[in-house]
């Protein structure tokens, strides 16, 4: 373990070492450009800045520096008499770093005035590049954010799709043919299961009624004649034929609503019924857990 550390710690220093090192060679590199320029050899120091400036072979990295080579290229351009190239050199620095001060001990007034020049007049046209800059990062954002919010209405469908299932109830024939309206709730047909289990009901609780006082009616007219008086036995009579065909009509109307409901019941009966619900939740010993290895089930013994 000591081995490994001290071996990471030394490549660290040497990777260290070896920034340090080509800073410090780009500087090195810019600065005889710069003294070739000084010295008037225009020649040589074009050469070398374009060799630091070059995008593929170039050893520049450093913004700033870059920067400043450019600063010298366009000044050794001017001092050469190619202002059209000067001018074209310093409205791509500015371009670049728009914020950008010359050193004004290094740079001879003819390059500051054109850089000052090449400023104004491009001014307008790096105000137009920072507008189009805002507008990049706003649509950027505004794609961010709609990737978001996708994001997390496919998690919103995806958590409800794992919490609910589908459930398929089968229906049955046997069933269909039982009265009171049984057929009809179970082909979900509420209303109608709840007409005819009232109807029912009523008639039956009817028919029911009037058997009761049927009877109750004969067993007074027995005693009547028991008694030798037989006009009330006559009276009991009449009221106990009444109530029968009361309980012929409501035991023939229980019959008749009962058998349309079960002709109705089987004639739109429905086979199954699907509904979604809510899935049960895991046992305590699959509960999901969170690790370093990411989600798994653990189990509790």
């Amino acid at each position: 373990m000591r081995r490994a550390l001290c071996a990471g710690l030394g490549l660290l220093l040497a990777l260290l070492g070896a920034l340090s090192q080509a800073r410090a060679d780009e500087l090195s590199d810019l600065e005889k450009s710069y003294a070739a320029y000084a010295a008037r050899k225009y020649v040589d120091a074009e050469e070398r800045l374009r060799a630091l400036l070059n995008p593929t072979t170039g050893t520049l990295k450093d913004p700033d520096r870059v920067a400043d080579a450019r600063m010298y290229l366009g000044a050794v351009l001017l001092a050469e008499g190619r202002r059209a190239d000067a001018l074209a050199v310093f409205q791509r620095l500015l371009l670049d770093k728009e914020d950008y001060q010359p050193d004004p001990l290094r740079i001879p007034l003819e390059a500051l005035d054109a850089l000052i020049d090449v400023r104004s007049q491009i001014r307008e046209k790096v105000r137009a590049l920072q507008v189009e800059k805002a507008r990049q990062q706003q649509d950027e954002q505004a794609k961010l954010e709609a990737e978001k919010q996708r994001a997390a209405a496919r998690i919103a469908v995806l958590e409800k799709l794992a919490g609910e299932e589908i459930v398929i109830e089968r229906n049955s024939r046997w069933i269909a043919v039982l009265p009171l309206g049984i057929g009809q709730f179970q082909n979900r047909q509420d209303a109608l299961g709840w007409t005819f289990l009232v109807a029912e009901s009523l008639l039956g609780a009817g028919s029911v009624v009037s058997a009761g006082l049927t009877l109750y009616n004969e067993t007074n007219a027995q005693g009547a004649l028991a008694r030798n008086d037989s006009a009330q036995a006559g009276g009991y009579d009449k009221r106990a034929q009444s109530d029968w065909l009361a309980d012929a009509a409501f035991f023939g109307g229980f019959v008749g609503v009962a058998i349309a409901g079960v002709a109705h019941a089987e004639a739109t009966f429905v086979s199954e019924h699907a509904f979604v619900q809510k899935r049960p939740l895991p046992p305590l010993s699959l509960s999901p857990v969170v690790g370093p290895g990411g989600i798994g089930l653990v189990g509790r013994f």
